[in-house]
């Protein structure tokens, strides 16, 4: 589960330790009570593992405290209202659909309409009118997050995971298309949906987790299960984990996904990392308890996804072609050695396939935005001509017709959904609407690049008002991410508008970690090469004051979810460099990632430690570990949702609480709570545009704009 999402001293006085304001206090301290761990020789002094444990009658007070302050600290900033105002102006006005599906004769739509806070899911009919068939806010008859949605293949039914706001611990349900009633049906710990209808759709198989919620058992040992519609009494296995074709280590992720025109069952493996471990077997023969296994490739064979396309499996790797390549080999008889191999010309990077008809759709990475390509049976690709630059996603595929639905977004360009026929031309669905008001041409997005200290190019994206540039250095946001081998690719965020229009302007550092380059870029910024990522982000940022864009007192520096690794030791490495940071709900004390319930991605992070060697990979990308008492800290907001099962609150309270002991800048160090929230998803439109108003406003106060500036 990707987070794709934390000086010793007697107390946290320190914590808004900057020039008093107005009508401020300061939060109660916090009790230092230090923990010494010895890690293969290696002593680790931890002033606030109390805080871990989520149990300590300490911990929720000192949280509101925190959260109560910050609240009121954003509050005196004379511009936040209107920002968030603004913010809401344009939210409330975009009609925003996130994922398409067809099966059967339903088509099914996720949208937010105009003025809503949370997205519904609608149901058409054939020709019958639409209508909501779950309503997240009544369907339970209290609130809760529809966390992911998968419909039966002859669209009668529509399994379906809620779960309380932020903490995406998801309860399946199954709602009957035609009446819009639930089923019985109510599976707890099926978090991340994952769930494949059988062909006839009497059933389904479904990840189940077997730990502990909030602890780090729980993603331990999950199974894989069979539910039968109008079964009763416990649902088998699909498998006994023990029997699995391939050992499976406790923190394995095993999954069952049934193809629907085909006799084939595929069982993935994984275990945090981009690739998998792959075999085949009959559905009707695992179904029976007899499955006969096929092995296409382990990790070495660095598989990173499949699809079937009529007799034969359509396989993505990377072994031998860091940017990507398709090797196709027969169902009945998996062998990678004498697979057929397709490139795409020009050999871009190769981000994900879905199989339409007789044909593979390709999505690629193609610097900062993603090309598509239709691939025949035989091999052939035809580039899709896309309307707009931007990011592409595969949406959803309709598996009796060859059609599928398609997501574009641009950096101005909000999401808008597009049908694709069988015969691969593109249909705008008018299934959105751009905010009123909304002007994409008083705007810019420009990509450049720049040189790395290693002479590494390293390409960043500038999105500004038009002319904001020639005012001279400006107010500026950069943000880098750089995990998991993810490319930061365009999307649209209406909040980032209002932000613009005062004057701020955005950039994201495409850095090394990330995947915009395949996997030696990925690879470039991972474990023990993390260091390239906040160096990346480092070296753009001065770049931005070489070309006179901004200056470090207007320049604050953003990481999000994973990227709290990179903005924690940007400011670590560069404090002078930035007037103000924002880890948001960021992983910021990696090596106790023992204490959380997601440990499932360490790979990524060069664990699990296991010896000295990769305790030294996990501790010298530790932003919490790397605070330096007696250091001048640039002002920092640390944002964070008590309910994230992501990255855990202790790591963002931790950082705080430690950042603001040791900084003696003056400047303040915020902890920003939101009690109702987790990790992002799941939290309604007001809930993300209170956030970013309160980023943006901070970003414009700590830069000096006069309009932002809370009185003395």
């Amino acid at each position: 589960m990707n987070r794709k999402l934390l000086v010793l001293a007697g107390s946290l006085a320190a914590l808004l330790s900057h020039p008093v304001l107005a009508g401020e206090t300061s939060p109660p301290t916090a009790p230092v009570e230090v923990v010494t761990d010895d890690y293969y020789g290696t002593k680790v002094d931890d002033p606030y593992r109390w805080m871990e444990s989520g149990k300590d009658p300490r911990w929720m007070p000192w949280l509101k405290a925190q959260a109560d302050h910050t609240a009121a600290a954003m509050a005196r900033v004379p511009g936040r209202d209107g920002l968030f105002k603004s913010i809401q102006a344009l939210s409330g006005e975009q009609v925003g659909v996130g994922m398409v599906r067809k099966a059967g004769q339903a088509v099914f739509i996720m949208r937010r309409d105009r003025g809503a806070e949370d997205p519904k899911l609608y149901v058409r009919l054939g020709k019958m009118a639409e209508r909501v068939l779950v309503d997240p806010a009544t369907v339970l008859g209290t609130p809760q997050a529809l966390d992911w949605w998968v419909p039966s293949p002859d669209g009668r039914y529509v399994a379906v995971g809620l779960s309380k706001r932020g903490t995406e611990a998801s309860v399946l349900h199954v709602v009957e298309v035609p009446t819009g009633k639930l089923l019985e049906t109510r599976i707890p710990a099926t978090d991340f949906g994952q769930v494949s209808w059988l062909p006839d759709s009497s059933g389904f198989g479904y990840l189940q987790l077997t730990g502990e919620q909030g602890t780090p058992s729980y993603y331990l040992n999950n199974v894989s299960k069979l539910h039968k519609l109008g079964s009763t009494g416990p649902d088998p296995l699909l498998f006994d984990r023990a029997k699995a074709p391939v050992a499976l280590a406790p923190n394995d992720f095993a999954i069952v996904d049934f193809d629907r025109k085909t006799d084939t069952a595929v069982f993935a493996v994984f275990d945090g990392r981009r690739e998998s471990k792959l075999y085949l077997t009959s559905r009707s023969a695992l179904l029976a308890g007899k499955p006969e296994w096929r092995r296409v490739g382990d990790y070495e064979a660095q598989i990173e996804g499949a699809e079937v396309l009529g007799t034969d499996l359509w396989i993505k790797t990377t072994r031998d072609a860091p940017n990507g390549k398709i090797l196709v080999t027969p169902l009945a008889q998996p062998d990678l050695a004498t697979a057929r191999e397709i490139r795409l010309p020009g050999n871009p990077v190769i981000e994900r396939m879905l199989t339409v008809g007789n044909a593979v759709l390709v999505s690629t990475v193609e610097g900062a935005q993603n090309g598509l390509w239709r691939v025949s049976a035989a091999g052939e690709a035809t580039r899709v001509a896309l309307p707009f630059a931007g990011s592409a996603n595969l949406l959803s595929k309709v598996e009796e017709t060859g059609e599928a639905y398609i997501g574009l977004v641009g950096w101005l360009t909000p999401n808008d959904i597009y049908h694709m026929t069988p015969d691969g031309t593109l249909h705008r669905m008018n299934l959105t609407s751009s905010p009123e008001g909304y002007d994409p041409a008083r705007y810019e997005a420009r990509t450049l690049t720049t040189t790395a200290r290693d002479g590494t190019t390293v390409p960043y994206t500038v999105i500004a008002r038009k002319g904001t540039g020639a005012k001279g250095p400006g107010p500026l946001l950069i943000e880098a991410y750089g995990s998991y081998g993810y490319a930061y690719l365009p999307g649209f965020q209406t909040a980032l508008m209002p932000f613009l229009d005062r004057g701020g302007t955005y950039v994201v550092a495409h850095v090394r970690g990330g995947g915009e380059f395949g996997r030696d870029w990925h690879y470039g910024g991972r474990g023990p090469t993390k260091a390239n990522t906040w160096n990346d982000a480092i070296d753009v940022a001065e770049t931005l004051v070489k070309t006179k864009l901004t200056i470090p007192k207007l320049m604050s520096i953003i990481g999000t979810s994973a990227g709290g690794v990179m903005v924690g030791q940007a400011v670590n490495t560069r404090p002078d460099l930035f007037t103000g940071a924002i880890a948001n709900v960021g992983f910021m004390n990696p090596i106790r990632y023992v204490s959380e319930q997601n440990n499932a991605d360490i790979p990524e992070w060069g664990g699990p430690i296991t010896d000295a060697a990769t305790f030294k990979t996990m501790f010298d990308l530790d932003p919490y570990q790397h605070i330096k008492a007696g250091t001048k800290y640039p002002a920092t907001l640390v944002v964070s949702g008590l309910n994230d099962p992501r990255a855990a609150t202790f790591h963002s309270a931790k950082y705080a609480a430690r950042l603001a002991a040791a900084t003696t800048s003056g400047e303040p160090v915020m902890l920003r709570i939101d009690f109702g929230a987790g990790h992002g998803m799941g939290s309604t439109r007001s809930q993300r545009d209170a956030m970013w108003a309160d980023i943006y406003s901070f970003v414009l106060w700590q830069a000096g704009v006069k309009e932002f500036q809370p009185p003395r």
